[in-house]
């Protein structure tokens, strides 16, 4: 295949012309012709930056030049020419059996039998601004689940504040700040929870950025570890982690409970990082709820924190045809374990309790 290369901005990326066998678009920008070889091949396009062709043994690589190789790269300088984009984070995490490959228990010896003068591992406290040396006096041990012991994870603490500042898990530490983001910086929407990873990044935000970081004397409730199958939800913006929110569908069985049940689906954790707040997350996970559960009930387990009732009235206001269908609920969310929300406002907006 002949490449040549021109200079032309393409939302600031450097691009080229290729011409050559089976281009469907001979002539157009390189993007383009990366794209149709990558349904060629029936690759993704998030293997677009390091398309490898082996027919023609070459490589194309959008960078702020265009240039080839006669060669095709080994995968490792594949890897290393592509940067950023090839860091693996938290929530990438895939499996529970990658995170038990190491024993935390014999990782905890190790460090109480490290040699004093050999160098040690340190991470930034991003509350501080210190390095805090990785030590086991700083490593707690946390479980990730719910009356599940087996899953477990290490949280290293700064002596200065008391904060965890990283976790521990598939055999690296990560730190805290890292561990809120994903690969994809595009990804902005609501992701059901289904792989460990996720549910490592459900822990940070319940056990540490709630409980520890971002936690509000008047909110009314401690978040608990989560269960492990626990349906769940993560809000990205813009490949950073905003926050959850847990639900009990109906039918599930109530904990604790003889054969009693979840009357309607209902939101038993939510949580929005305090950098997020004030943008309308709020509103966004009624109606997530909304389209979910089209015509029908579902509600917000008590206590309900005073934002999210400010939240509720201003949604019901908007949508009149929802006053029937949002509840808050106690217990399995039955009759006598639920009351309606839009009377429940209205009544706390007669008393002035809240603004309308």
């Amino acid at each position: 295949m002949n490449l040549r290369s021109h200079r032309w901005p393409l939302n600031g990326i450097m691009v080229a012309r290729c011409r050559g066998p089976n281009m469907a678009h001979q002539g157009e920008p390189l993007l383009d012709c990366l794209s149709f070889a990558a349904k060629q091949r029936k690759l993704h396009v998030s293997q677009l930056p390091f398309l490898m062709w082996q027919r023609y043994k070459m490589l194309f690589h959008i960078t702020n030049q265009c240039w080839s190789i006669p060669q095709t790269p080994s995968i490792s300088q594949c890897l290393m020419s592509t940067g950023s984009m090839t860091k693996r984070h938290l929530v990438e995490l895939l499996s529970l059996e990658e995170h038990e490959a190491e024993s935390l228990d014999k990782y905890l010896t190790s460090l109480e039998a490290m040699d004093s003068n050999k160098v040690m591992e340190s991470i930034q406290c991003h509350l501080c601004d210190i390095q805090i040396v990785v030590t086991k006096d700083r490593s707690k041990m946390e479980a990730v689940f719910r009356d599940q012991e087996s899953s477990r994870v290490l949280h290293l603490q700064c002596d200065s504040c008391k904060k965890s500042v990283a976790l521990r898990a598939g055999g690296k530490w990560w730190p805290l700040q890292e561990s809120l983001h994903c690969g994809d910086s595009y990804r902005s929407s609501f992701k059901e929870v289904a792989t460990f990873g996720e549910r490592l990044l459900l822990h940070v935000l319940n056990r540490i950025i709630f409980k520890e970081v971002e936690h509000d004397s008047g909110t009314p409730a401690l978040f608990l570890p989560i269960p492990a199958d626990e349906q769940a939800k993560l809000i990205w913006c813009n490949g950073e982690v905003v926050g959850f929110y847990t639900l009990k569908p109906r039918g599930k069985l109530y904990q604790g409970a003889f054969g009693e049940s979840y009357a309607m689906p209902i939101v038993d954790l939510m949580f929005i990082r305090k950098k997020f707040r004030q943008q309308g997350y709020g509103a966004k996970v009624i109606e997530d709820l909304a389209f979910m559960f089209p015509n029908q009930n579902f509600g917000f387990s008590h206590p309900v924190s005073p934002s999210l009732y400010i939240v509720l009235l201003r949604y019901l206001q908007m949508h009149p045809e929802m006053h029937d269908h949002i509840w808050v609920t106690t217990y399995t969310g039955d009759e006598g374990h639920r009351q309606n929300i839009w009377l429940l406002l209205r009544h706390l907006v007669r008393k002035k309790e809240i603004l309308s």
